[in-house]
């Protein structure tokens, strides 16, 4: 009965020392992503998104979308690629368990156009479910960001929401600065 006892804890131990390996090298794997967009959860370069705090699904999906090459982006490619597809969704996790930070945005007025955003990411825009999956939060996310994804849309650059190409076709570039600024400033 002894020998089997040392070799079950024997084996717990191994078990418990490679899931701490694989942890850490998700760790050192998330780490090089925050070299980018912010220790602390935020770029100083605002024309990176804010990933703390988004909703996990979404997190997954983009991971999913820039390895895949539905949505182009050579480093974020790279990147996303340097994850392992077993490791895809614990990361998404890790990163949505983060806080939101808080920015310094500058509250602008509400635009017409914001009530068609609410039925995809959320009633307070924080995140939610679209027909074509999961939308991301858009309250509090750099305006710089929020603009360039919403003209790469209007011009058919980003295609991995096809909702979201035609809606953003359908504004003037102004409107969707003035809805960057507004969504910036919640």
């Amino acid at each position: 009965m002894r020998p089997f006892i040392c070799a079950a804890l024997a084996l717990a131990v191994v078990g418990f020392a490679a899931d701490a390996r694989a942890a850490d090298a998700l760790d050192g794997t998330l780490a090089t992503c925050w070299s980018c967009h912010g220790v602390e959860g935020a770029s100083n370069d605002h024309t990176l998104p804010i990933l703390w705090g988004q909703k996990a699904k979404y997190i997954e999906k983009q991971i999913r979308d820039f390895r895949e090459g539905d949505r182009e982006d050579q480093i974020m490619s790279s990147m996303a690629s340097s994850i392992k597809k077993d490791d895809i969704s614990r990361a998404a996790s890790l990163i949505a368990a983060k806080a939101w930070p808080k920015t310094q945005a500058v509250a602008a007025a509400a635009p017409d156009s914001i009530e068609a955003c609410k039925g995809c990411h959320g009633s307070d825009l924080t995140g939610g479910e679209s027909p074509e999956g999961p939308a991301p939060r858009l309250a509090g996310q750099f305006a710089e960001y929020l603009t360039a994804q919403m003209e790469a849309f209007a011009h058919g650059d980003r295609r991995n929401q096809k909702t979201m190409q035609a809606m953003m076709k359908s504004l003037k570039p102004d409107e969707r600065a003035g809805l960057a600024a507004y969504l910036a400033g919640l």
